[in-house]
């Protein structure tokens, strides 16, 4: 691992109820046999399941939402049942529409939601308490007390795991089952207990069992695995408190496209018998959905948060300005491992569903958007949307959200710019961590689809904003991944766009005062910092 200073720096689209079409592409197909790849798209709010052809173009797709459950202030669960049964009613009515079986199948890929912490009992499948998600913060005195102990910095751990200590990764959401509940703790002594991400749930559950495993992706974020080895890190889990003699850890750690380690589709459902040949964490399948193969191409998904990935190559590059250092893909075995910097933010999609569901301004994003495009300006009001504290580059998880600037005149319309600009303003934030200007963000997810947010986006980054014609990158990467794997394509330079003529480009406007706009943002930020200092909502509950 190399330590480089680096200077400051799929949801359901609510815009449109079908999937766009993907870009034209160019593949070998070998043999010309017609073949099919399904995708496993599980994330935050929703899971979709999508067929695609040989050549990685959608025939069919099926998505529902999944619930989440808020109990206490800064708590964010899930019920990890309903994640799996979700997978199966979408893989049904995808396969439905399109018109074939399982068993039509070459491969099926899986990508996920990252970071939510799942603990399940390996006798019966059960889950042993709900999925935590990736932005719950429950975990912060545990974090804040870690952080004292090993000498008061947050980023002591970061050359071994590329990360920092905080309450998004997912050792720290199982060390606070392990210690606050009863069932959790009993069957981790006894070894029953199985930990993992989302994608280890499901392929456990898939094959029944027969695979314990994780992708190296998944396994980044877990503040667990040693960047270098790829493998679980004995100090790392010393460190934490993770106990590795429990068999409570996935049995291994596998590259994003394998053609067996997966294993097969045991369990009666629509894709009983099907290969699984490839996992990825759902931001590098965006990554890899994009297309940025490329040493310092960047992307940015608007999703449930906003999470920008920065190609580094076979370099591991280790920020010093608030970015993760994370596993981009490897795809194969035997394949090199690329590296990614990348700044997380927590709202992006969520924060309008917030309008919609508790503010009551509208009955979809659509209309929030369209609210927020009434209006030429805020008229000077800064929304902060920190609900759960400031990810990258700030990592401030005591920070509150905040609106600053009111006045008699602002209406819903200026709050709904002022959210809409929050967004573009957060990723100029982690933009300028990166220390490199690129010049173009390539953009995906289900708020990139609105032409005046990616507009907004260009004028308030002052970077060209590239939009293709699938907003959906995400399904894309996890059909890439099981392709490599089952062998359809030899890898990554089997994969030939032509995006010229499919992609929509936004330019910046020089007279949008981006850089005057951006700095009374930052104050905005400093005014939201050191607001919560404990939780509230009584003990935990089982």
């Amino acid at each position: 691992t190399m330590a480089v200073r680096v200077p400051r720096r799929l949801l359901s689209s609510p815009f449109h109820s079908r999937p766009l079409p993907l870009l034209h592409h160019r593949f070998s197909t070998g043999s010309g046999k017609k073949v099919y790849l399904g995708a496993i798209d599980q994330g935050t709010s929703s899971t979709r399941f999508i067929v695609f052809d040989g050549e990685l173009n959608p025939v069919a797709s099926h998505q529902i939402p999944v619930k989440q459950s808020f109990p206490h202030p800064g708590w964010a669960d899930m019920d990890a049942n309903e994640i799996f049964a979700s997978v199966n009613i979408c893989a049904e009515a995808a396969l439905e529409e399109a018109g074939i079986k399982g068993s039509d199948l070459a491969a099926v890929g899986v990508t996920n939601q990252r970071e939510t912490t799942i603990v399940w009992d390996k006798n019966t499948g059960e889950p042993l308490a709900p999925a935590m998600l990736w932005f719950d913060d429950r975990t912060k005195p545990l974090c804040n007390k870690l952080t004292e102990d090993l000498g008061g910095d947050p980023q002591c751990l970061q050359k071994e795991s590329g990360l920092r200590i905080n309450p998004y990764f997912s050792a720290f959401k199982l060390r606070w089952l392990m210690e606050n509940n009863s069932k959790v703790k009993q069957a981790i002594e006894s070894g029953a207990a199985a930990f993992g991400t989302v994608e280890s749930f499901l392929v456990w559950k898939l094959t029944e069992g027969d695979k314990y495993i994780t992708d190296c992706t998944n396994a980044s974020r877990t503040m667990l695995m040693d960047l270098n080895s790829l493998e679980w890190s004995e100090n790392l889990c010393q460190t934490l408190g993770i106990p590795m003699n429990k068999g409570l850890l996935p049995e291994k750690i596998l590259a994003n496209a394998h053609p067996d380690a997966y294993g097969v589709v045991n369990v009666k459902g629509p894709l009983n018998g099907v290969r699984i040949c490839g996992s990825i964490g759902d931001q590098q399948s965006a990554l890899v959905g994009q297309g940025c193969f490329q040493k310092g191409q960047l992307k940015n998904t608007f999703g449930t948060g906003q999470f920008l990935l920065l190609n580094t190559g076979t370099e591991c590059v280790l920020s010093e300005q608030g970015l993760l250092s994370t596993i981009g893909y490897k795809m194969g075995p035997e394949a090199d491992t690329h590296f990614a910097v990348e700044g997380a933010v927590a709202i992006s999609g969520v924060g309008l569903k917030w309008m919609v569901e508790s503010l009551k301004f509208g009955d979809s994003p659509k209309d929030i958007v369209n609210l927020a495009e009434s209006v030429k300006s805020t008229k000077g009001l800064y929304f902060v949307p920190a609900f759960s504290g400031l990810m990258a580059p700030h990592w401030r998880p005591d920070a509150r959200g905040i609106m600053i600037g009111w006045t008699h005149y602002h209406g819903r319309a200026h709050l709904c710019r002022a959210l809409v600009e929050a967004l573009c303003f957060q990723c100029r934030d982690v933009v300028s961590a990166m220390g490199v200007k690129p010049e173009i963000i390539k953009v995906d997810g289900g708020v990139a689809q609105s032409d005046f947010t990616m507009q907004l986006l260009a004028d308030l980054t002052e970077i060209t904003v590239e939009r293709p014609k699938i907003i959906e990158t995400t399904a894309a990467g996890a059909a890439i991944v099981a392709g490599i794997g089952v062998g359809h394509w030899k890898g990554i330079e089997d994969l030939k766009r032509d995006t010229e003529t499919t992609a929509t480009r936004f330019q910046p406007n020089p007279e949008a005062e981006a850089e005057w706009r951006h700095g009374r943002w930052l104050k905005a930020v400093e005014r939201c910092i050191r607001w919560e200092d404990h939780h509230f909502g009584g003990d935990y509950e089982e």
